[in-house]
């Protein structure tokens, strides 16, 4: 039985294994982002990348690169820092993971995934801070490998798991207003207050250290990445009823963020979505226990 929304730190992350079951292929994927209605440039950015490779009369393997990062520092700096942070982790992760693929290496005998990905972070950090100093990004990053998900994550943008009818954060806002709720310092309405405040970004401080965490992705199940310009405007129930009612991903994120301008709008928007199956199929009974604790 898959849990799907549990806390991030239950998950051990150096134990992380491959998968063991079928392996997907035809990973279907949709983007949008958007300055908003107040901002007057978009300081997101994102990137999805898909490989499906049949060789040796095998089963086709489907390796999809997911990344969204929403930048901070004013004007240029904070567009420039997404923007690096996205092209370096996507770099080192297809030099380390997918480029190996095409050299006949078996898929699962490459280095650590969840290395690979803490490593593409620290990167983009060391980077941001000789090139754009000052300057700062969130970035969530997702590898979708065989039947299951590795996320990396630092910032409040956020991974969800959905299913149709059904949708839970998988990483956890690296914020002061979370962190207060965290500690039962503050509830969620007290701490709103210090939301924008983060005590976690790529670029900022002497070092940083990712979350990493694995889930299973089970048939009829997405991946949606995105930046707090959607979330902070648009609550779970009602992305989850957007997405079950699109013809297809890239459609579901062009109405996710029309439905956030909608509601004021009031920063960039970016958002992401993959799923193996469109449309999404219905649920089989019990195939998701969902947690009742949050990341």
């Amino acid at each position: 039985m898959n849990t799907l929304g549990q806390p991030a730190e239950q998950d051990q992350y150096l134990q992380i294994q491959p998968p063991q079951g079928q392996v997907y292929a035809n990973l279907q994927i949709g983007m949008a982002s958007d300055p908003g209605c107040l901002r007057p440039q978009n300081e997101d950015s994102g990137l999805a990348w898909n490989l499906t490779l049949a060789q040796h009369g095998q089963s086709p393997l489907s390796v999809g690169l997911l990344l969204v990062a929403d930048g901070m520092g004013g004007q240029a700096s904070g567009a420039e820092a997404s923007s690096l942070a996205c092209r370096l982790a996507a770099r080192h992760v297809m030099q380390e993971i997918c480029l190996p693929l095409l050299h006949d290496a078996e898929p699962y005998s490459m280095a650590p995934i969840n290395d690979v990905l803490e490593s593409a972070i620290h990167i983009a950090h060391e980077a941001i801070q000789h090139q754009f100093p000052g300057a700062g990004t969130t970035i969530t990053m997702a590898l979708l490998l065989g039947d299951g998900v590795y996320v990396a994550h630092v910032g409040d943008s956020r991974a969800y798991l959905g299913l149709r009818g059904r949708l839970r954060p998988i990483t956890r806002d690296h914020s002061m207003a979370a962190r207060l709720v965290e500690i039962g310092g503050a509830t969620g309405e007290e701490a709103a207050g210090q939301r924008n405040v983060l005590y976690k970004a790529v670029g900022q401080g002497v070092s940083v250290e990712p979350d990493v965490l694995y889930r299973d992705l089970p048939p009829g199940a997405y991946l949606m990445l995105c930046c707090d310009g959607l979330w902070s405007h648009v609550g779970d129930d009602e992305i989850s009823a957007i997405v079950d009612a699109a013809i297809a991903p890239g459609a579901a994120c062009q109405e996710l963020v029309s439905r956030a301008k909608e509601k004021g709008g009031e920063d960039n928007i970016t958002v992401i979505l993959a799923a193996r199956e469109w449309p999404l199929p219905d649920p089989e009974d019990g195939q998701w226990a969902v947690g009742s604790s949050g990341p």
